[in-house]
């Protein structure tokens, strides 16, 4: 914001719960104050006329307002009303408009220039996102604050239109109006793209792409005329010209201009984007041990056979005794008799009912009565396993059928115990592996994302970033800008396999028909039929008959999208007269005879001796079709006092040639 001047009189010396100290400007809206309000600065803008009946709109526009990111925009803080005329409060920027400082430092170049790019676009894409149409971008809506541009005056359409009516001032600077804006049809974001296209031309240029003399030209060079780029060059130049094409369809979107400057990221290497750099990588953690199997505990005493497995494992089948034969267990069904796997009482032997001496502890002893504990356990395995395979080989052999299962056939277990051997079930499951077979595993899917309306380029970016791969591309005939794309296979919305392509049909535009040799109307009628507009005429001299084409640019069977305008050259029938003024008489003579016309003299008398034998005039202007064999007059300047001739002065020097 430029300094704050004093107030004027008339000014309000309080809008609100904010203390105005100065005037920081006025513009066709409103005018701009600098407010107070707990020790804040803020920009207080009052506008000039009442909003009528769009009080409701207006607030709720503000609203909208106050949600748009405040990175590069002046954040929008509270908004009211001051006997009817409505006033807006925003974040107070220190810094000059972008029109001030050119005006004061001329253009922006290189760096600069691009940072103001950005920064604006980001603004702008960020007043669209929270579905607001700016409808007034433009250098004095650009202050250049200290941590880069911001946009202010967004989010005031209905006050705008309501303030303009009351006060019979226009909405919008026509030197940054989109061709819409002027012809009253409906405006969307695409204008304020335009806009925004006017406004880097200004600041590397100092001037409007369209001129900033009076209304009425500039407005006419908006409609018809191309844009005047001047020093903007390279990428930038490219997107500035997209975002003045006068058909709003052809703009690209505020988002899609962003990341346009943002350039191109398909040449960057996938690592790059998805994989840490090396410096952030972590460290593989340790490995954590499996667990080991539990080993044979020692009992208190010591003695012999003392060992047993945790009581986790298994007991035998109840009621089931003992094999015939000494077994450890001795009396297995007196008290305290081993008939289950268990801790013995202390200071006993198992199935004796006297208790025996402590026996001194010993090392070796325990870790041998371990080791043998532990090779004991191993046979039982290996013959639980083996006997079954064996049977099952011996009665394949012998073409019989095995049973089912088996009876229980008892072993000695490491401890003295008596243990059936598991089922002949049991055993083929523990012999045969056990393995699952591999999981399938689903592919994984992603939507496929809205790419209809997109360029193709912008299209394949957002296939990348959506984890697809652009596949085959067809064109097609449409209204639509070329190489925008109109369908995509899987269509939006659909699932699709991370990675899967997705075929693109495009718009190859609109083939300009051929119109040459057709009557005028019957050319404009072919046009329209085919999408487009009739742009200018223009005339050239033929020997077909008038008012039949000769030609259009763009040309026949040329590519163009829908609306383009067309221009024609429409015949006029005769010869082109050549320009014969100031030639001396006898070239002129000779061009005229060589195109066809007849030639008649006359003489006119001339101060300037330079002038004589010089044609001063002639009948038909330069340019203009005349039938072949018509009489051209030329006017020949003389010298004042000539002899008798063919070149004799005119009476009447000033008069009108015979035949013009």
């Amino acid at each position: 914001m430029p300094t704050a001047q004093p107030l004027r009189t008339g000014d309000p010396q309080r809008l609100g719960e904010y203390t105005l100290s100065g005037r920081l400007g006025e513009g066709g809206q409103g005018a701009v104050f600098l407010g107070t309000r707990g020790g804040e600065r803020y920009a207080v803008k009052l506008l000039h006329g009442p909003v009528g009946d769009e009080r409701g709109a207006f607030l709720r526009e503000v609203e909208l307002a106050k949600h748009v990111a405040r990175f590069c925009t002046a954040q929008v803080i509270d908004a009211g009303f001051d006997e009817g005329r409505p006033y807006i409060v925003s974040e107070y920027v220190d810094g000059p408009s972008l029109q001030r400082e050119v005006a004061l430092t001329g253009p922006r170049r290189g760096g600069a220039l691009e940072r103001l790019a950005v920064g604006t676009a980001t603004a702008l894409a960020a007043i669209h996102r929270a579905g607001i149409v700016h409808r007034d971008f433009k250098p004095q809506n650009v202050l250049l604050g200290p941590d880069g541009p911001r946009v202010i005056d967004f989010g005031l359409a209905k006050a705008l239109d309501a303030a303009a009516t009351v006060s019979g001032r226009g909405v919008g600077t026509p030197a940054y109006m989109a061709p819409e804006q002027i012809t009253a049809s409906a405006v969307t974001g695409a204008a304020d793209v335009f806009s925004w296209g006017a406004t880097m031309c200004f600041a590397a240029n100092a001037t409007a792409p369209f001129g900033q003399d009076s209304v009425a030209p500039v407005l006419h060079r908006i409609l018809t005329a191309p844009p005047e780029l001047g020093l903007l060059d390279g990428r930038l130049r490219t997107l500035v010209e997209a975002c003045l094409d006068k058909d709003a369809r052809n703009r690209p979107a505020s988002r899609e201009l962003l990341l346009a400057l943002l350039g191109d990221a398909d040449d960057v290497p996938d690592g790059v984007l998805s994989s840490p750099p090396a410096h952030i990588l972590r460290a593989v953690p340790p490995l954590i041990p499996e667990p080991r199997p539990p080993m044979a505990e020692p009992e208190a005493t010591g003695a012999s056979g003392g060992y047993v497995l945790p009581e986790s494992q298994e007991p035998p089948p109840v009621g089931s005794g003992p094999p015939s034969g000494d077994s450890a267990s001795g009396g297995g069904a007196g008290e305290g008799g081993a008939s289950r796997v268990g801790r013995q009482p202390e200071a006993s032997l198992p199935g004796a009912g006297t208790p025996m001496p402590q026996a001194p502890r010993r090392g070796w002893p325990r870790a041998a009565i371990a080791v043998c504990a532990a090779l004991t356990v191993t046979a039982a395995v290996l013959l639980t396993v083996l006997i079954p395979t064996f049977d099952d080989q011996r009665g394949a052999q012998a073409g019989q059928r095995l049973p089912d299962t088996y009876p229980p056939v008892f072993t000695q277990s490491p401890i003295g115990e008596s243990t059936p051997i598991r089922t002949r079930k049991k055993a083929q499951e523990q012999r045969e592996p056990t393995s699952k077979p591999p999981p399938v595993t689903r592919p994984v899917t992603v939507p496929v994302p809205s790419l209809v309306g997109m360029s193709r380029g912008a299209a394949t970016k957002a296939l990348k970033k959506a984890g697809l791969v652009l596949g085959p591309v067809t064109e097609a005939d449409s209204p639509e800008k070329i190489g925008r794309v109109l369908s995509s296979e899987p269509a939006s919305g659909a699932k699709a396999a991370k990675g899967s392509k997705v075929a693109l049909q495009v718009s190859k535009g609109v083939a300009v028909p051929a119109v040459a040799g057709k009557p005028r109307q019957a050319a404009e009628d072919a046009l329209t039929g085919a999408g487009l507009a009739v742009g200018t005429t223009s005339h050239a001299c033929s020997d077909q008959p008038g008012g039949r084409v000769l030609g259009s640019d763009p040309e026949a069977g040329s590519r163009v999208a829908g609306g383009t305008p067309v221009n024609l050259t429409l015949s006029r029938r005769g010869t082109a007269v050549p320009p014969v003024v100031g030639r001396a008489k006898a070239d002129g003579r000779a061009a005229l005879q060589a195109a066809g016309f007849r030639v008649r003299q006359r003489g006119q008398a001339v101060e300037d001796e330079s002038r004589v034998g010089t044609i001063l005039r002639q009948s038909i202007p330069a340019g203009n079709c005349a039938e072949p064999g018509a009489t051209v007059v030329i006017v020949v300047g003389v010298a004042g006092q000539s002899g008798p001739g063919d070149e004799q002065p005119s009476p009447t020097p000033s008069g009108q040639i015979p035949g013009e």
